[in-house]
């Protein structure tokens, strides 16, 4: 096990230690015909927002994703009936005007196009819950595992309010224009469960770890011998916190153990959707989620 892969395990396995459990949700494996995969969200930063169709292939198929082209798309406030509509771009990516989701709002997304001549409609219901106002701060430390430094690992520490409610949060990080975060391994989804409401890496949290000597917590882990991943004083952290639906944190999750390597995973088995419509003709999920930027300039690293 390489030395990122050993930092993520032991950083899961302290967050199921103190958070709240759920049950596991058994996915059965189906294989038949290829589905139309229909993918995105809206969220609450002003911006044009993206969904992509496309049909499914075979997990171990090598072939060119196929898009697909010529769809109707609109997503509606369910509150106030603002209709947004999407525009084709390119094939199969269809983009809205500069809109921006409002927190506590339900969005439906409808997708009408025509297969084989035959119409058909799909839509999924999202909505957008709450998120913290702001990230504080952000602390680049040491990474230490079992109370060892591990060499020429720093970890990101970031400092927020969490909400009272229990919900899942997904990071995106950059660092000056490089996007760190450019596959979903890199994609941090964090779930306090019965921490809900603590600050995050306050002084309620310090107690809790203060045996594990993990505190103050990381949410990624950098490897200073990776060009992309190496800081310097004076680079900008660009850190993006969203508050997300746990059915979205749930896809992700099937998506990440379908395509990784990780022997401790099972066989690739068929993600949850939220696409409703034809009985099993598509899959994929619409999302709705709050959004707060966060930006640093590094003016210390820890000492060697």
């Amino acid at each position: 096990m390489n030395k990122r892969s050993s930092i993520l395990l032991s950083f899961s396995l302290l967050l199921v230690a103190f958070c709240s459990c759920e049950e596991d949700i058994i996915i059965d494996t189906e294989t038949g015909d290829p589905k139309i995969g229909i993918y995105g969200g809206i969220t609450t930063e002003k911006k044009p927002h993206r969904i992509t169709i496309s049909r499914t292939s075979d997990f171990y198929s090598d072939e060119e994703i196929e898009m697909i082209s010529g769809a109707h798309l609109f997503i509606v406030d369910q509150n106030t009936s603002d209709t947004f509509y999407l525009a084709e771009r390119s094939p199969g990516v269809y983009e809205t005007d500069s809109v921006a989701g409002v927190i506590n709002h339900s969005y439906r997304l409808d997708v009408s196009l025509t297969e084989h001549g035959e119409d058909m409609h799909f839509f999924a219901e999202s909505m957008i819950d709450t998120c913290p106002s702001r990230i504080d701060s952000v602390q680049i430390l040491k990474y230490t595992m079992f109370e060892e430094v591990v060499d020429e690992v720093y970890k990101v520490c970031p400092f927020f309010q969490t909400t009272e409610k229990n919900i899942y949060y997904l990071f995106d990080l950059s660092i000056n224009d490089r996007v760190i975060t450019d596959t979903l391994s890199w994609k941090v989804r964090l779930h306090l469960g019965a921490m809900s409401g603590l600050y995050y890496n306050g002084e309620e949290m310090a107690m809790i770890y203060k045996e594990l000597n993990v505190y103050p917590h990381g949410i990624f882990y950098l490897d200073q011998t990776l060009t992309k991943e190496t800081l310097h004083i004076g680079d900008i952290v660009h850190l993006t916190m969203y508050g997300i639906p746990s059915g979205y944190a749930g896809y992700l999750n099937d998506i990440e153990s379908s395509i990784g390597s990780n022997p401790l995973m099972g066989s690739p088995t068929n993600v949850r959707t939220n696409i409703k419509g034809k009985e099993k003709e598509a899959v994929g999920y619409f999302y709705a989620a709050s959004c707060v930027h966060f930006y640093q300039i590094i003016s210390k690293l820890p000492e060697e």
